[in-house]
């Protein structure tokens, strides 16, 4: 019998780990930080709640499984943070793309190196024990994420990971949905981001919300601004959204500027989409070239060089989902107040990789499962509530670190 447990981030956006366990066999699922660990040692922040309660993981204890593996499901600090502070050389499972993006980010020194990498390929069920996990290509801003189905002979259990349905990519939700529903699914781990905030998606800055983006219209709006503004635009977006890098390279030509980067953003450009930067910032183009023609540029610029735009003529600074990512941050305070400081317009156009409230709800009808367990949320009771109302399904709000089974097999 498989026993479930939720080792982490019930109530909080990420950090949210679960593990399946038979015998000497188990599976977990994401093994992200959503808590800051300076100063921790493993055994404190356990007992803190901000690592994952398995230290036969940290060489605190005995392991008494002989066949396991942690499967990631995309590579935001919050899904795959804690790999690090790992000790047992366990196997870890992402998807290709995914493990392509964690070596380069290994390589520029974003990442620390972590052992016993692998790549899991879409679709192409892998055995751990008794136990098989398959991945599915999905959407959301981390272009190689994965949904992830369990199987264990007798049920199938899903996480839906990091998921939307409004991307560029809404055929692979409508795929994998469709074949978990098939699969006659016993349970749904489902985000529930969105139920964490009183605006309709999540936003930066809560004291200004802006109305929801898709990737296309946040593209568009960036072009229009660019045609508009009369000097130089610096834009701030997330290093490993390297669709969204590309797509903004496209829309800087489009509105005929180059599209100056620095130099981790450009290494990842190029080894995750192919596309070759127009300039490095210190490189092929200098902050002098950007002060002597400043309309020719569009120019992406990351928060630890923030000052490197005073004296620059700037006519906007673009917040489109780069670090520090919103008000939680204190960074975030700090970056206002050194654009007012320097009257530099502030933009946001932000593109959340996570559902509306109402597409979660047409995801969870859509799979169909038994039991659904909502969590990546601060509120998981709101969307609890609401996924009560709008499916069929047993709706489960678990406890951190005791174990569910689910007593019946499915019945064909």
């Amino acid at each position: 019998m498989t026993e479930i447990r939720f080792l982490n981030g019930l109530q909080t956006i990420g950090g949210n780990i679960v593990e399946f366990s038979q015998g000497t066999s188990r599976v977990i699922m994401d093994f992200g930080v959503a808590a800051d660990l300076t100063d921790e040692t493993p055994a404190s922040a356990i007992a803190n709640g901000k690592l994952p309660n398995v230290p036969e993981l940290f060489g605190l204890a005995e392991d008494h499984f002989e066949h396991e593996a942690i499967f990631i499901s995309h590579l935001h600090i919050d899904h795959m943070g804690a790999l690090q502070y790992l000790t047992k050389d366990i196997p870890i499972y992402l998807s290709a793309p995914s493990f392509k993006l964690y070596q380069t980010l290994i390589q520029l020194g974003i990442e620390a190196p972590v052992p016993n990498l692998h790549p899991l390929a879409f679709e192409q069920p892998l055995t751990m024990g008794t136990f098989t996990v398959e991945g599915f290509a999905s959407d959301h801003d981390e272009p190689g994420v994965m949904a992830l189905l369990v199987g264990d002979g007798q049920h199938f259990y899903a996480h839906s990971g990091d998921v939307r349905l409004n991307g560029p990519h809404r055929e692979r939700v409508d795929h994998w949905a469709q074949v978990f529903h098939d699969k006659g699914l016993s349970m749904l781990m489902l985000e529930g981001t969105t139920f964490s905030f009183d605006t309709p998606a999540p936003v930066e800055d809560q004291a200004h919300p802006s109305a929801p983006l898709t990737e296309a219209t946040m593209q568009a709006k960036l072009a229009a601004l660019l045609k508009t503004s009369s000097q130089l635009v610096v834009i701030n977006p997330y290093i490993r959204n390297y669709e969204r890098l590309a797509a903004i390279q496209q829309t800087a030509h489009e509105a005929g500027r180059v599209m100056v980067w620095e130099q981790p953003e450009a290494m990842v450009l190029t080894a995750m989409t192919g596309e070759q930067p127009d300039a490095v910032i210190g490189q092929t183009v200098t902050l002098t070239d950007l002060r002597a023609n400043p309309s020719h540029y569009l120019w992406q610029n990351a928060f630890d060089h923030l000052d490197q735009l005073s004296g620059l003529p700037v006519s906007a600074y673009v917040h489109t989902n780069g670090e520090p990512l919103g008000d939680y941050d204190p960074r975030f305070n700090q970056l206002k107040q050194f654009l007012a400081d320097h009257a530099i317009p502030l933009h946001f156009l932000s593109c959340s990789g996570h559902a509306l409230r109402e597409d979660l709800v047409t995801l969870a009808q859509m799979v169909a499962p038994k039991v659904i367990v909502p969590w990546h949320s601060f509120h998981p009771e709101r969307e609890a509530a609401v996924l009560d109302e709008q499916t069929r399904a047993e709706i489960l709000l678990p406890e951190k670190d005791l174990y569910y089974t689910l007593d019946e097999p499915d019945q064909d």
